[in-house]
């Protein structure tokens, strides 16, 4: 399954928007959300691309194994699911 590409620009249209109506800026439904979780998702993936890299080096059979979801809860951003990539081994 491909990663959809964020879309930063419509991002920042959508996001002046929603504050100009009012929106908050943090918590689950907040204009800063779809950024974060596009952020912390690229972050693990290329976590786990450079896992497996390493992995490849030191000559240890390993790959990737599909995605998976996970819950994240923050003061700040409220929570919302992220997809993670997962590994073999």
């Amino acid at each position: 399954m491909e990663k959809e590409e964020f879309d930063f620009e419509r991002f920042k249209e959508e996001a002046m928007r929603g504050l100009y109506e009012g929106k908050k800026m943090g918590g689950t439904d907040g204009v800063f959300a779809p950024m974060l979780k596009h952020l912390l998702e690229s972050m693990l993936e290329g976590e786990l691309d450079h896992h497996l890299q390493e992995s490849k080096a030191s000559g240890e059979i390993n790959r990737k194994n599909g995605k998976t979801k996970k819950t994240v809860r923050s003061l700040q951003a409220g929570h919302f699911e992220l997809e993670s990539g997962r590994d073999r081994n």
